[in-house]
């Protein structure tokens, strides 16, 4: 198996060299032909009434993470709107914070933010036609929002072993010497597994070779999205192939370890459909939710194996990439701060009291007070959140909207036509100054005591009944709490239906590494890396860590 897929990760490298060449002729295509015809678009009135940031196109709009957030203060704080030019693209609109509420009261009718996300990831040329039709009808979202969501109780066990087999295999047991891990790619992989005991269960979750090519199907995805959305529409049936081609090989990889257990679990719940005799207990994870809802829709196309199949790495895609990056941050965030120790005594202590109080078992009651590691993970998502931009949405109603983003006076709103994309400056927002105190510092503790006041991290190193007393009382929000102040999950009826899953997942990978492991403390916050308005974490950055002795055993273990 391990020489099997160092094969197809050399050919993976081989193509990945061939495609980053093929992308820098066509991003050089996309961007000459955008700047040749940019000034005939419908469009050009309207941005020529517009303020700009003052930045010209160029390669700076590629990689500059602080754009938004340096020209936020000369707009928003005004109440005026102002144009942001992207590399490759059509430039957005950017709306002040005073205009958060009255554009999410529009309907679906009048912005749309689906039509964002097929634009932004090329849905047809990336997942391709199944693909498309799995977006068009959502059965493997709508389980998240009916099923996962209800159900997320039944599922702790099944996520904390995973997270317990991840933890160990890439980050090791050895407790008496420190071992160098890469940060990003084994987060990444733990929350792969974890997230894949949920979606795909047991069988398909421990196979190195699905976790690998899936998680490269994801990331082919992004990409693909990126390169291909620059282009030319007349350009795009014609080099898209080319672009998706080291995707598809991923994908075919992906469906052939799948299908034959898809069609398994088809057989098995039609057989105890028709037979309640039948021996056979249905799991209880994603690929099982999905199935039964598949057959209810009595249409033979949704029980096509391969769609199915699909349908689960859009799952994976939605599921994986932001919390791992996102899990990525916390780490480095909080081992990378001047006040790691205090931080991370005060989270052992949470959880080590918690856990006990609940007889060693995780539950979801047990989970619910974990509130220093709840905060500590909302506090890194807004300190080092990974978009500068949010609650994206096309203008699709024909006559346009009124915003009132420029009626300072009272006389004159804003009228964005169809077609012109709209968002808000959401790390702009995330580090001012009037919503949180102290942005630019990160605490860890921050909304675990329903405070901006910054206490000192000492105040929540030992529990002194008091201090425990006042922490419960005084709770802020928690992780899933979006507000026009914290949009990492958007805001709104739009809000993202996955964040309880997500918020889970990650308080129980926190407090794992909490309890069962030792960081050696950074010497400062490593720099993001910044792609097209996206910060990532440093993918070369290495942690040494360390097996903690005498862990606290769970009921798990």
């Amino acid at each position: 198996m391990l020489p099997q897929l160092a094969a197809h990760m050399e050919q993976h490298l081989d193509g990945l060299q061939a495609l980053l060449c093929t992308a820098s002729v066509l991003l050089a295509i996309g961007v000459i032909f955008r700047l040749r015809v940019g000034h005939s678009s419908i469009h050009n009135k309207f941005w020529k009434a517009q303020p700009w940031d003052g930045s010209n196109l160029s390669v700076e709009l590629l990689m500059n993470s602080s754009l938004a957030d340096e020209t936020e203060p000369k707009f928003s704080k005004k109440g005026k709107a102002f144009a942001l030019p992207t590399f490759g693209e059509a430039p957005w609109v950017v709306l002040p914070p005073s205009s958060i509420r009255e554009l999410l009261s529009k309907s679906d009718m009048e912005v749309d933010m689906e039509v964002i996300h097929e634009e932004q990831l090329q849905i047809y040329y990336t997942q391709g036609p199944l693909g498309f039709h799995a977006v068009n009808v959502p059965i493997q979202y709508n389980l998240v929002r009916r099923q996962l969501t209800r159900k997320l109780p039944l599922l702790i066990h099944a996520i904390y072993d995973e997270l317990d087999r991840g933890f160990k295999q890439y980050w090791g047991t050895d407790a008496n010497a420190w071992t160098d891990v890469k940060a990003s790619e084994t987060c990444t992989k733990i929350v792969t597994r974890a997230a894949n005991r949920v979606f795909t269960g047991a069988e398909i979750c421990q196979n190195e070779a699905f976790l690998e090519h899936s998680r490269l199907y994801s990331e082919g995805v992004a990409t693909g999205g990126i390169i291909i959305r620059m282009l030319p529409r007349w350009l795009r049936p014609v080099f898209a192939p080319l672009v998706t081609y080291p995707n598809r090989k991923n994908l075919n990889i992906c469906l052939k370890i799948c299908v034959p257990v898809v069609k398994d679990r088809l057989q098995d719940t039609m057989e105890k459909r028709a037979n309640a005799a039948y021996k056979w207990e249905a799991p209880v994870d994603g690929l099982q939710w999905l199935i039964e809802e598949c057959l209810n829709r009595n249409d033979p196309k949704e029980t096509d194996p391969v769609l199915i199949t699909q349908r689960l790495l859009m799952l994976n895609f939605v599921a994986i990439e932001t919390t791992a990056m996102s899990m990525t941050n916390t780490v480095l965030d909080l081992f990378g701060s001047p006040d790691s120790d205090d931080f991370v005594a005060g989270l052992r202590e949470e959880c080590d009291r918690v856990l006990k109080e609940n007889d060693g078992q995780w539950t979801k009651s047990a989970l619910d007070n974990l509130l220093r590691v709840d905060s500590t993970i909302r506090e890194s998502m807004r300190y080092s959140d990974l978009g500068y931009i949010a609650l994206t949405r096309m203008v699709v109603d024909p006559q346009g909207i009124d915003l009132k983003a420029d009626d300072t006076d009272g006389s004159s709103p804003l009228h964005i036509p169809v077609g012109i994309r709209v968002c808000v400056p959401a790390h702009a927002i995330h580090r001012d100054p009037s919503f949180h105190q102290s942005p630019y510092t990160f605490n860890a503790f921050r909304f675990s005591d329903g405070t901006e006041d910054n206490k000192p991290p000492q105040a929540f190193k030992k529990d002194d009944g008091q201090t425990r007393a006042s922490l419960e009382e005084q709770k802020g929000p928690s992780l899933v709490t979006t507000t026009d102040t914290f949009l990492v999950f958007g805001h709104g009826r739009h809000a993202c239906p996955g964040r309880f899953f997500a918020a889970l997942e990650m308080k129980l990978m926190l407090a794992y590494l909490i309890q069962w492991y030792d960081v050696e403390k950074l010497s400062k916050r490593p720099e993001k890396q910044v792609m097209v308005g996206t910060a990532r974490p440093n993918a070369n950055l290495n942690l040494s860590v360390r097996r903690r002795r005498g862990s606290v055993r769970t009921g798990y273990s």
